[in-house]
């Protein structure tokens, strides 16, 4: 007894010394390389997906020694997000000291789907509504609203060019971005807004009017420039003279209405065709569809009231 007792202590302590080596070996630099590069940390990211991205950047040895770094020395909820000069020259608790004193004076701007240009500043040119790319952007601090642009457009671009691959419809980029637009108010989950593509498609082909309050709201917002935007329609506001009204014209609206997110653009190229003419989104946040106005009324009278 007394035997195995003193294996397993002995195999207890070579463990640890095995742990306490591979983690030191570990925490090495990977080389002495002191030539820097960027590495960001988008806001709220995790542990675990900063570890696993200073690892495949080449910037630690191990993931798994920086998480038990960064927890063992009370760290864990101590790194920073922003733009941070690194090197394969520091070792994993280097790396993690630069990371919680903070990156360069950056700061990140947020722009949401769905959101109309004065939602995100005032700064930026009614010329760029639907183009500003929903995303995070970390901006140096010394860029003017001239290079902030030409960041999101950048991004707008490559996103576009994705969405557009392998599109089924025929349809110009500039009408792509206006339709997104319109989905990007009407729907939320990815399917669904493949499905209201489908059907704005199905209104246009027949000659029918989108009837798409958002474009409305729109209209009416931009010239009351109300506190909160995108509040709900009243019957008068249907009535309004406007381009952008769609139960009084037929066809697109002349521009975009706020700023797509990469499911609405796939939306536009991409429809779930059907023979649905009608939609509405429920009270209890469901879409209804219908083939006709009868059964477009049942569901306002099922769905609505």
């Amino acid at each position: 007894m007394k035997k195995i007792a003193l294996i397993a202590i002995i195999v207890s302590v070579l463990v640890c010394l095995f742990s306490v080596m591979y983690i030191t070996n570990d925490n090495k630099a990977i080389s002495d390389n002191k030539k820097t590069r960027d590495f960001v940390i988008a806001p709220n990211k995790k542990l675990v997906n900063i570890a696993a991205k200073l690892e495949s950047n080449n910037f630690i040895r191990n993931r798994y020694t920086f998480i038990f770094y960064a927890i063992t020395s009370g760290q864990k909820n101590s790194i920073k997000s922003g733009k941070f000069r690194l090197s394969e020259s520091s070792s994993t608790k280097e790396i993690i000291q630069k990371l919680i004193k903070g990156g360069t004076a950056d700061y990140w701007l947020k722009i949401i789907g769905g959101q109309r240009v004065e939602e995100i500043t005032p700064r930026y040119p009614k010329t760029e509504e639907g183009y500003l790319f929903p995303d995070s952007y970390l901006i140096p601090e010394y860029y003017t609203t001239e290079e902030i642009l030409a960041v999101i457009k950048d991004n707008f671009n490559k996103k576009f060019t994705e969405a557009k691959q392998y599109s089924t419809r025929d349809i110009s980029d500039t009408d792509a971005v206006i339709l997104a637009s319109l989905i990007e108010r009407e729907a939320r989950l990815p399917q669904t807004k493949q499905k209201i593509a489908g059907i704005l498609y199905n209104r246009l082909d027949i000659g029918m009017g989108l009837q798409v309050d958002a474009s409305i709201q729109y209209a009416r917002d931009s010239i009351r420039k109300p506190k909160d935007y995108w509040q709900p329609i009243s019957s008068a506001d249907t009535s309004m003279v406007s381009p952008y009204n769609t139960y009084k014209n037929r066809g697109l609206p002349p521009a975009p209405i706020c700023s797509p997110g990469y499911d609405s653009l796939y939306a536009v190229f991409h429809p779930i065709d059907s023979d649905y003419i009608y939609y509405i989104t429920g009270h209890d946040g469901n879409m209804y569809y219908a083939k006709t106005n009868d059964e477009h009324n049942e569901n306002v009278a099922k769905y609505l009231k």
